[in-house]
């Protein structure tokens, strides 16, 4: 059988990978993992992985009655991952389905399975639970390590299907918002959504925002002519089936972004922005973010970064 190509390059389209672990969080992380599949025309993968507890010491006797669980614990997440199949064959008949149970820990097994041209999907929250407006640590430890899109879905995002609308991406000069742009207007592209490109910008000084000065002005024009200029840099694929509106909001810039995200479907961000201090993966705008947007959040990394 020949193996399926994307439409928008001629490659094989990769995986969307999705961690299942009985949670609600994992649940409505794979709707939308379903979605995304059927959008890219790729591959759905669904990885479990489970921890084997270890009482004693290497040689004592109370390590060896651990391997009596280990068929059960293994058995528990088969059984996450049957229940995932099943729902996604329901949701998406076309849409090919893998499975893979293994013994690590699920951050390192989302990371080390995602190649190049797959995309991570995990929900905000998975069976620990975690405190309120906090990702949990799967999330953030995935978020932080891996080199491929992580998308952060909500356990709150209540929309199904495959429709979207609404993209929004930040931007600010930076090459990981770069990124981020182009795979936002891919999405876009594949979606037939709207993309909102937002740039923030700050005046420092102490005068009333509303107030008129010559460097006020010069500043927003500044940061307008930059707005332009990333989404000048799309290049010829600016014009290429989605749809783009630009943002420029005097404010944070995870403010500017939240504040557009109200109504968004997706909400697109770099890893790390212009700001970030190069030993943090992960920055503190799209921390924030991730943290607080109301839908799905697609960290983006730059190959640099």
């Amino acid at each position: 059988m020949t193996e399926p190509r994307s439409p928008s390059t001629g490659r094989p389209p990769g995986h969307v990978v999705v961690g299942i672990d009985g949670s609600d969080g994992a649940m409505v992380a794979l709707d939308w993992a379903v979605a995304e599949a059927q959008r890219r025309s790729a591959r759905l993968r669904l990885l479990s992985s489970y921890a084997v507890p270890y009482y004693g010491d290497p040689g004592m006797a109370g390590a060896y009655g651990i391997e009596a669980q280990v068929e059960a614990i293994q058995g528990e997440h088969e059984g996450f991952v049957t229940e995932a199949r099943q729902r996604a064959t329901q949701m998406a008949p076309q849409v090919v389905v893998e499975s893979v149970v293994t013994l690590s820990s699920a951050a390192a097994a989302l990371v080390d399975s995602a190649l190049d041209g797959d995309v991570v999907v995990v929900g905000s929250s998975g069976r620990s639970g975690a405190v309120a407006d906090v990702i949990g640590s799967v999330a953030t430890s995935v978020c932080h390590r891996a080199h491929v899109p992580v998308v952060v879905v909500p356990t709150s995002w209540t929309s199904k299907g495959t429709a979207m609308h609404k993209i929004v991406v930040g931007v600010d000069g930076s090459p990981a918002a770069h990124a981020a742009l182009r795979w936002a207007h891919e999405e876009a592209r594949l979606a037939g959504a709207t993309l909102v490109v937002v740039h923030a910008w700050h005046y420092p000084y102490s005068s009333a925002r509303g107030s008129a000065s010559e460097t006020r002005e010069a500043m927003r024009l500044d940061a307008l002519r930059q707005l332009e200029a990333e989404v000048d840099a799309l290049g010829p694929r600016a014009g290429d089936g989605a749809s783009i509106e630009t943002r420029l909001v005097e404010d944070s810039p995870s403010k500017a972004v939240l504040d557009e995200a109200r109504d968004a479907d997706l909400v697109v961000v770099g890893s790390r922005g212009r700001g970030g201090f190069a030993s943090l993966l992960l920055g503190s705008v799209s921390r924030v973010v991730v943290q607080h947007s109301p839908c799905p959040v697609a960290v983006i990394r730059h190959d640099g970064a």
